[in-house]
């Protein structure tokens, strides 16, 4: 990599020289253009590459050693330091920007749902919103932090990723720095965070069946126990125990990810067991849909045969035939807290942790069945959120 090649500094600018060669470089080693180990060029052959003094190049290197980016060793070149975000967090003294950075996962129907509430809720106190996704990428979603940070966003809601290394023990890096992070669909997340009463979730899913007269209740879920998807089984299980049910094993289908495919796979697994459950609780809608319509191509009737219930409640659920009975997840209400929590952290050196849990609600339409306690019209039963 040609560094030198990357920067360009113009002496019309109102940044001094040093300070663009700074943030320039800064900006690099953000993206991962430039990583930990890496050699920069030489203080005399980077100033002679871009026609600047030689001290404007060493003054731009000495603020990147004292970021923490670069490290220098008498008779070395300078070499990137180990990747860390916190080493671009801004000053606690720096202006405000009115920018905010969103990361997401993907632009799936829910983050959407979330994402459309977080605009809101920013453009009523007038902030920007620069959204970063990260194909459910964990590298990439820190990366995208690092990157919204030497850009000077105010701060970044980052939704489904796991950013406790940022947030815990991090003092010794980021003294005199601040950026504050707000984790969102990360249950147990330290600091500050937003989350959906998703126990309660996989609790009223399963009620809902139990009290449709199904015994027989299977669950597809994640393969690996994250913790936005750990407690929809626990209240899955939770729903079952307090029935006297047992979840039963042969009913646990895991899949490696959140789509159509991914749920028809699950049913395929189902009907290709000894065993097939009556009803069927799917930990995402789209999961749900799958799983639905691989049922109902294997010639099963839903509800008639196995009854389906999905969690989100997205646009989705209401368009699809059957409709799909669902556990509406907060979406949009949780991007708007989000960006309240952000806003009600500025200007304290340390915020406390808040933990704002939202409750939940189970729509309930077709794919289930009429229910005894409502009419044919789609019914509603909600849990309460808290703090």
């Amino acid at each position: 990599m040609d560094v030198a090649a990357q920067i360009r500094v113009d002496p019309a600018l109102s940044a001094t020289l040093a300070q663009q060669v700074r943030e320039q470089l800064t900006w690099l080693i953000s993206r991962g253009v430039v990583v930990a180990g890496d050699e920069l060029p030489s203080v005399r052959s980077l100033a002679a590459s871009l026609g600047i003094n030689y001290h404007t190049v060493r003054s731009a290197y000495r603020r990147l050693e004292a970021d923490g980016l670069v490290e220098t060793r008498p008779g070395r070149r300078s070499r990137v330091a180990r990747f860390d975000p916190r080493h671009l967090w801004p000053p606690e003294t720096a202006a405000r920007t009115h920018l905010v950075g969103v990361v997401l996962p993907s632009l799936g129907p829910f983050y959407v749902e979330l994402l459309e509430g977080a605009q809101d809720a920013a453009r009523s106190a007038g902030i920007l919103l620069v959204v970063a996704t990260t194909s459910d990428d964990q590298a990439r979603a820190l990366r995208s932090i690092a990157q919204l940070a030497a850009k000077g966003t105010d701060g970044v809601v980052v939704v489904s990723h796991d950013i406790s290394n940022l947030v815990a023990g991090g003092e010794e890096i980021a003294t005199g720095r601040q950026l504050p992070l707000v984790a969102v669909d990360r249950p147990g997340s330290v600091g500050l965070s937003v989350e959906a009463d998703l126990d309660g979730a996989g609790y009223l899913a399963v009620r809902h069946l139990v009290e449709d007269g199904h015994r027989e209740i299977g669950l597809v879920t994640h393969e690996t126990p994250l913790s936005n998807v750990a407690p929809i089984e626990a209240g899955y299980r939770r729903a079952l125990a307090e029935a006297g049910l047992p979840a039963d094993e042969r009913y646990l289908v895991r899949v490696g990810s959140w789509g159509l495919e991914a749920g028809a796979a699950a049913a395929d697994r189902l009907l290709a067991g000894a065993a097939r459950p009556t009803a069927l609780v799917a930990i995402s809608d789209l999961l749900a849909i799958g799983a639905m319509r691989r049922l109902r191509r294997a010639g099963l009737l839903v509800p008639g045969d196995v009854a389906v219930v999905g969690i989100d409640d997205s646009s989705l659920a209401a368009l699809v035939d059957p409709p799909l009975t669902s556990v509406a997840l907060p979406a949009r209400a949780m991007g708007a807290e989000a960006v309240a929590i952000l806003q009600g952290a500025w200007g304290d050196a340390a915020p406390p942790p808040t933990r704002s849990v939202l409750g939940v609600r189970l729509t309930i339409r077709d794919s289930c069945g009429p229910h005894a306690s409502r009419p044919r019209s789609s019914a509603q039963v909600e849990t309460h959120g808290r703090s």
